[in-house]
Parts: C-alpha cells; sequence; structure tokens
C-alpha cells in the first residue's frame, strides 16, 4: 500500500481526501441532511455552496499536514497534495 494515498478502508472527502471515520464528519446535502462523499468542513451547506480553486486547497491544506505530522515538510505536503488532490471527485469534475 502507498502511504501517500490514504487507505481505502475509510471513505476519504472527495475534495480534500480528509478520512471519514465516521457520520459526524460527513459534509451536507443542502437539504441538510449528510453528505458521505465530503467532509464537515468542505462541505457544510451542500456542493452548490463549495468554493475554491485546488490550488487553494494545497495552499490550505499543506501547512495543516504538516502541523499534523502527516508530511516533513511543506514542500513535499505541497507536492503530494498536487498528485493526489486531483484524483479526487470534486477537481476530476472540475477538470482539475
Amino acid at each position: 500500500m502507498n502511504p501517500e494515498i490514504p487507505s481505502q478502508a475509510a471513505p476519504v472527502c472527495q475534495s480534500c481526501g480528509m478520512p471519514l471515520t465516521s457520520p459526524e464528519l460527513f459534509g451536507k446535502h443542502a437539504d441538510g441532511t449528510p453528505n458521505p462523499e465530503y467532509c464537515v468542513y468542505c462541505c457544510p451547506e451542500g456542493e452548490e455552496k463549495m468554493t475554491g480553486t485546488l490550488q487553494e486547497m494545497i495552499d490550505f491544506c499543506a501547512p495543516l499536514e504538516v502541523r499534523l505530522g502527516l508530511h516533513p515538510d511543506e514542500a513535499t505536503a505541497r507536492a503530494r497534495l498536487a498528485a493526489y488532490l486531483p484524483t479526487l471527485r470534486r477537481w476530476k469534475r472540475q477538470g482539475a
């Protein structure tokens, strides 16, 4: 298994890649029902209200993932996120 890509044992947010390990982490559809494809941080009010670019997601996630100990430095985090995030549904739909 590649340690750079989250295990598919737990679903991941299709925007930021965060593991969705419990229903409390699920985002919401516009009608307020749980959306198990996205996390509560990326999709708190429905997919239609999700904003930001792929680059903005990388800029936000890279320092956070370094602080969480997922990557040794920001350059590594940025490179790995730039390779991984475009494989997620949100960015595929946008042609990232």
